[in-house]
């Protein structure tokens, strides 16, 4: 019995369940991921490994953060992110205190041994993002953030629900 038939309607159904958007979902991905493996790339000649480089983005992004918070945005666990600070703090590149709000909370804290990486750090992510930007026009790249912010927006929103 000749089953190509029925292998062909497998086939078919199986490609109708993956959508554009999921397609696009997968790409985002692809490229968040693509983008960090290259950087830390470049980043390592420097002594940093991508969770380093990572949480001390989100310190500058935004330094009221505490340890705890950045290991939530980062989706690390708690030793994880303790043992990476102990390693940043070994070298002299942040600091950690107990925050003055909540004491069992630490606040890390970025030092200026840090500020004199920071020229290395922007120079290697700028020429990453002359790579991945080349032949884009800058409204194309404000009408991406514009759209990616919403999907943001109401990704914030489904979380906020399922919480």
């Amino acid at each position: 019995m000749d089953e190509k038939p029925d292998t062909m309607s497998r086939s078919q159904r199986r490609q109708k369940v993956i959508t554009d958007d999921d397609r696009i979902l997968y790409l985002m991905d692809e490229i968040s991921r693509g983008a960090r493996r290259v950087y830390d790339a470049r980043v390592a000649r420097i002594g940093l490994n991508q969770t380093q480089w990572r949480i001390i983005g989100q310190l500058l992004r935004d330094p009221a953060l505490t340890q705890a918070e950045i290991a939530k945005k980062l989706e690390l666990e708690s030793a994880t992110i303790g043992q990476v600070v102990a390693g940043l703090c070994a070298r002299g590149l942040m600091k950690r205190l107990r925050a003055e709000t909540d004491r069992r909370a630490w606040q890390l804290i970025l030092t200026e041994q840090l500020d004199d990486l920071l020229p290395e750090l922007r120079g290697s992510a700028d020429r990453l993002q002359d790579l991945l930007w080349r032949d884009i026009a800058a409204d194309e790249k404000r009408t991406l953030q514009q759209i990616l912010e919403r999907v943001s927006k109401n990704l914030d929103q489904l979380r906020a629900e399922a919480e």
